[in-house]
């Protein structure tokens, strides 16, 4: 008979770099993973229809405006302070400058020369579309 084979030199170098018996300190012992799954929007549009389905009917009496739901767009704009962004009256893109003389946000210096060629008047009609114009009576 043969005698056995020795160990192939690669399964020693794997059993010396395997890093499983070692502690993990960093790790807590008491963790358990959470029992709430996030939903997925289909899962959420669905949940949205199905209560508005249950909510309408000839026996259910009509009580004040619609209801804002993720389906329904047409809700009134937010009123959070993050979502009160300074925007360009020219462009509309996000506006990081005012100009002093006609109070116009502007996005960059191509519109302030713009806005500085405004003809008289003019200015205070892209207030007035904000609603930032004065009117003295």
């Amino acid at each position: 008979m043969a005698p056995p084979a020795a160990p192939p030199q690669t399964n020693i170098v794997l059993d010396e770099l395997d890093i499983t018996p070692h502690p993990r300190p960093f790790k807590n012992p008491n963790w358990k993973p959470p029992h709430r799954r996030t939903k997925t929007l289909k899962q959420i549009l669905s949940d949205a229809t199905r209560t508005a389905a249950t909510g309408e009917g000839g026996t259910t009496p009509a009580t004040g405006p619609m209801q804002t739901t993720y389906a329904n767009i047409e809700s009134a704009p937010s009123l959070h302070p993050a979502h009160s962004k300074k925007w360009c009256d020219i462009t509309g893109l996000p506006a990081k400058y005012t100009d002093p003389k006609t109070k116009l946000r502007y996005a960059d210096k191509e519109v302030y020369t713009v806005i500085r060629m405004l003809p008289p008047g003019s200015a205070e009609k892209y207030l007035e579309l904000r609603g930032a114009n004065v009117v003295l009576k």
